[in-house]
């Protein structure tokens, strides 16, 4: 998928440099260059985000005891294997236990039909298909002619309904990537999740942010959050944390004694100077404050 977001990079940059074509042939010449640069730069950077990807899921997956580890290097699979180990997802309050795989076969139907649109694309690089519209100011632009496409002319319906449906399956393909990475980081960087899944689902940069928390343990992101509002409370108790909203225990109101020496939530376990025990199937230590910053090697 990654693939034809990184396309969009240099195309991006190609559209500020307008170049003076004489000739049908020399619009036709100037489009192909521009459709093999944005293939050969997107396919480097895929390539680069997709062995930094494979290394992460790979460090991840062997540690949980997966048996094929090497699936997170091949395309589509590594969504699948990222669904393994995200574990149990929730969408929109439903439970979802294989969001991987439902966003793996989004992820098909997206790249098939990204790939049925660029083969369009170059089936329309005829030099005898094109005119030139002029203008009243002597100017104009160069244009696909229907008349001279004969029966190839339903290529320009054929390109612009799939780049609609492309657009509609990218959005559900976004919606099960949100869906399945919120899972994956609430497990691998409770920390902030959401910042994680953004950089995966709309910044084409997921193999990179999957190979930064490759060194953490899976945590229990509900047990993590109890003790960020635990401690948080006792951060925040008024009068130092003496009096406040009463005795937790005793009912005393506004201004009343918290227990001497205890916590008022001690009953929960208290984190303070440790990171707590072991939670989610892993090692709670990278929680909280002690979890492992998945940016520390750069």
């Amino acid at each position: 998928m990654e693939f034809f977001d990184w396309m969009g990079i240099p195309q991006f940059f190609l559209d500020f440099f307008s170049v003076r074509c004489e000739t049908s042939q020399e619009v036709v010449d100037t489009l192909s260059l521009q459709l093999y640069i944005c293939i050969g730069v997107a396919a480097g950077l895929f390539l680069i985000g997709q062995i930094f990807c494979g290394v992460g899921l790979y460090r991840l997956a062997k540690r949980a005891g997966y048996k094929y580890p090497w699936l997170g290097f091949i395309p589509v699979a590594c969504t699948w294997l990222s669904g393994k180990l995200a574990g149990e997802a929730s969408f929109f309050g439903q439970k979802m236990k294989r969001a991987g795989l439902y966003a793996a076969l989004l992820e098909v139907l997206y790249i098939c039909l990204q790939i049925f649109v660029l083969v369009l694309n170059f089936l329309t690089l005829k030099a005898g298909y094109y005119i030139f519209d002029q203008n009243q100011s002597g100017g104009g632009t160069w244009k696909l002619n229907r008349a001279a496409m004969g029966s190839m002319s339903w290529l320009c319906d054929a390109v612009f309904y799939c780049d609609m449906i492309n657009y509609v399956v990218w959005l559900l393909v976004a919606v099960f990537f949100f869906v399945l990475y919120t899972a994956f980081f609430r497990k691998y960087y409770a920390r902030n999740p959401f910042l994680m899944t953004f950089l995966c689902v709309i910044v084409p940069a997921r193999g990179f942010v999957i190979f930064a928390v490759r060194n953490n343990r899976p945590i229990d992101y509900q047990a993590y959050m109890r003790r960020r509002m635990e401690e948080y409370a006792r951060r925040n108790a008024p009068y130092g944390g003496n009096g406040g909203y009463g005795n937790y225990n005793g009912g005393q109101g506004y201004g009343g004694n918290a227990p001497q020496g205890g916590s008022p939530f001690s009953d929960f376990g208290d984190d303070r100077g440790q990171s707590g025990g072991q939670s989610g199937g892993g090692q709670s230590g990278n929680s909280g404050g002690g979890q492992d910053d998945p940016f520390s090697d750069f």
